[in-house]
């Protein structure tokens, strides 16, 4: 009876062992099916501008599987399945796609990045808690729209001159704020114009024991002291007046907003060569970056600002667009924001300008990095970064140089460099593909034929009723920010 017991408890084992190697042998199979299907897509005969400098890949291949780049070659050398999706892009130009280093993002500026081939951002001036949450929409594919990189409410001395500012009034509550905007996701630190020496350096300090870096707009320190304090990044080449041509740290609070604008950019004009040479050698030593944004603060003073503005007019007209505020396709269809009415003015502005271009070549010359960014706010989205691009050739930067600018270099003052900014294996697959060649005619860099975000190829076309799921609020104070930097002094006199 008991051996009986046995033989069939032997033999339900031995069944139930060959269940659990059917069903474990299923499991395999079916899995081979999920791997078989991560989209292949192949670009085929395109020639490969790279982000790296170097010299275009004729007739290349260009291999994505999933969201990344798996092979690069020539077309004669470069397996690939028969069963991807091939696109023939014979006589076209792939690139790395584009990355703006200055944005202030908007619910409506998705589609428009996309449609020029600019796949990741980097924005400079929200409230963290509503950027933050747009930018996850984004990654969790909620939303059509470039990936967003920011850095949350920008860091002042009292009282804030923004609604998007949030102040700080010592290097103590400074070094909060910048743990408190990493906590959200921040991914840089931005400091503004009234920020002082020991605020800035408590700020760097604390933000690159975090592995993030800091930039700002800057004015009551100049861009020596900047430097010095550990920035880095100078948005707008800020600091830099201050440093060169005896431009007051402090602003006229007289002034409107326009006119001390144009004072600011004048003020260009005054720069001495000589000074500038010792100042780039320093921003070099200390690996400061200089971040024009001339498609925006500079397009006045260009030859191309009447061509600018004939474009611009036609984007306002786009009946698909109707979702761009109608303040800001007003500007579109006027650009009168851009037309210096004082002769004097203008005249200075240019002479301004020029020293500025001089300052750009001589530090890339000198080893430090001239970064692509467009400050998109009243401009046309992703438009304004090949502006960028075509004013940085403008300045003396060959075409060549202007892309690795607005897509390695770019990428790698992000911190992103090993998976962004160029075509190469193992990187994300953001990609523009241009119909005709950009190195010939950096004009090149709008004639956009296909773009690919995350491996994907995008739709590049207008809706009528495009919107994001985390639409814009309105900013009622205290923000997120405030609150919490309250309930830490809070803590901390009660601790007391």
């Amino acid at each position: 009876m008991f051996r009986g017991k046995r033989k069939r408890f032997s033999l339900f084992n031995h069944w139930f062992l060959c269940l659990v190697v059917l069903f474990l042998t299923g499991l395999a199979n079916s899995s081979r099916p999920f791997i078989q299907s991560e989209q292949i897509l192949v670009l085929v005969g395109g020639t490969v501008i790279d982000g790296n400098g170097g010299a275009p890949l004729p007739d290349a291949v260009v291999v994505i599987k999933g969201k990344k780049i798996a092979a690069v070659g020539r077309r004669s050398n470069t397996k690939y399945p028969k069963t991807a999706k091939i696109i023939d892009v014979t006589g076209k130009y792939i690139l790395p796609a584009l990355i703006d280093m200055h944005v202030h993002y908007h619910d409506w500026m998705g589609e428009l990045f996309l449609a020029h081939g600019v796949t990741t951002v980097k924005d400079l001036g929200n409230v963290v808690e509503w950027i933050s949450a747009v930018s996850a929409d984004v990654e969790q594919g909620r939303m059509r729209g470039p990936r967003i990189f920011f850095v949350g409410n920008g860091l002042d001395a009292p009282p804030p001159a923004r609604e998007t500012h949030v102040s700080v009034d010592s290097p103590e509550m400074a070094r909060h704020a910048v743990r408190l905007l990493y906590s959200r996701g921040a991914s840089a630190i931005k400091v503004r114009e009234k920020a002082t020496f020991e605020l800035v350096k408590a700020i760097a300090e604390e933000a690159h024991k975090l592995g993030i870096p800091v930039t700002g707009h800057i004015r009551r320190i100049d861009a020596r002291e900047a430097a010095l304090a550990g920035i880095d990044g100078l948005e707008h080449a800020s600091g830099m007046v201050q440093a060169l041509a005896n431009r007051p740290k402090e602003a006229e609070p007289s002034q409107d907003p326009l006119q001390s604008f144009i004072s600011d950019i004048k003020a260009f004009a005054q720069i001495e060569p000589a000074k500038a040479d010792e100042l780039v050698k320093l921003l070099v030593s200390r690996k400061v970056a200089l971040v024009p944004s001339m498609a925006g603060w500079w397009r006045m003073a260009t030859d191309r600002r009447d061509d600018f503005a004939r474009e611009d007019a036609e984007y306002a007209k786009n009946p698909s667009l109707v979702y761009v505020p109608d303040d800001v396709r007003k500007i579109w269809a006027t650009s009168a924001i851009y037309n210096v009415k004082n002769a004097e003015d203008l005249a200075e502005i240019k002479l301004g300008f020029k020293k500025l271009q001089h300052l750009l070549i001589t530090h890339y010359k000198a080893g430090g990095k001239v970064l692509a960014a467009s400050d998109t706010f009243n401009f046309v989205p992703g438009l304004s970064l090949q502006r960028e691009l075509i004013l940085l050739v403008d300045a003396g930067f060959s075409p060549m140089q202007a892309i690795t600018i607005g897509t390695r270099d770019n990428a790698q003052v992000l911190r992103r460099g090993k998976e962004l900014g160029t075509i190469e294996p193992a990187k994300w697959a953001d990609i523009v593909v241009l119909n005709a060649n950009p190195l010939d005619n950096i004009h090149n860099i709008s004639q956009v034929s296909i773009v690919i975000k995350d491996g994907q190829v995008v739709d590049t076309s207008y809706h009528a009723d495009y919107s994001i799921p985390t639409p814009k609020p309105k900013i009622v104070r205290p923000v997120w920010l405030e609150k919490e930097l309250q309930r830490v002094e809070k803590e901390k006199t009660t601790s007391h």
